[in-house]
């Protein structure tokens, strides 16, 4: 009788934990929200493409320099559906600000020095498929995670510039905190989203 009793217990408990999970609402999509600090998309995703600005005695020696003081702004935001665990995919945006000069200081005699008016601001949007790969989850709470971008960006100056191809994000490390339905991460890596990101993620 004990076993019976002992049996039925255990089944029932087993059978509560089952239809407990099933009603717990399942989460199918991600939208991340964050910002992030850049290099006109990280020296174009490390391939140090461009100069850097001499910003000590402000001497314009060279054309296409860079404002690394003014190159720090971008916003992203990130749709994706969770095939698994591991694997998430779809699209991501962001927008990237940088500052920089071409040829305004050549051709002279005397030595120049370069004014405000003599930079142009740089608008870049960029548009992105995007996967996300989670590594494993550790304690429900702290779960490791690679990523990996590629589209097309907009540049805009004083209307659009350009079309480009391609935009890439590298993010080889990230780390996300997770709590029930909202998590924050925070990454490193090179390309739209920047050299070092974070915001936060709704599940949903």
């Amino acid at each position: 009788m004990k076993k019976i009793r002992f049996a039925l217990t255990v089944f029932l408990g087993l059978s509560l934990t089952a239809f407990a999970e099933e009603a717990k609402p399942q989460e199918h999509f991600v939208i991340d929200v964050g910002g992030g600090f850049a290099t006109y998309s990280s020296f174009i995703v490390l391939g140090g493409a461009i100069e850097e600005f001499d910003h000590l005695d402000g001497k314009c020696d060279s054309p296409n320099e860079v404002d690394h003081e003014t190159n720090y702004a971008v916003a992203s935001l990130g749709a994706r559906y969770i095939f698994t665990p591991h694997v998430e995919a779809g699209l991501a945006a962001s927008y990237e600000y940088y500052s920089s000069y071409d040829n305004v200081c050549e051709g002279s005699d005397r030595e120049m020095y370069c004014k405000a008016g003599d930079f142009l601001d740089h608008h870049l949007v960029h548009v992105a498929v995007e996967g996300k790969f989670n590594w494993l989850t550790l304690f429900d709470l702290l779960r490791p995670y690679s990523r990996v971008g590629v589209g097309a960006l907009l540049e805009f100056d004083s209307g659009l510039e350009r079309v480009g191809l391609p935009s890439v994000q590298l993010t080889p490390v990230g780390l996300e905190f997770l709590f029930p339905y909202v998590s924050v991460y925070a990454e490193l890596g090179a390309g739209y989203r920047g050299f070092m990101s974070g915001g936060i993620a709704f599940r949903i």
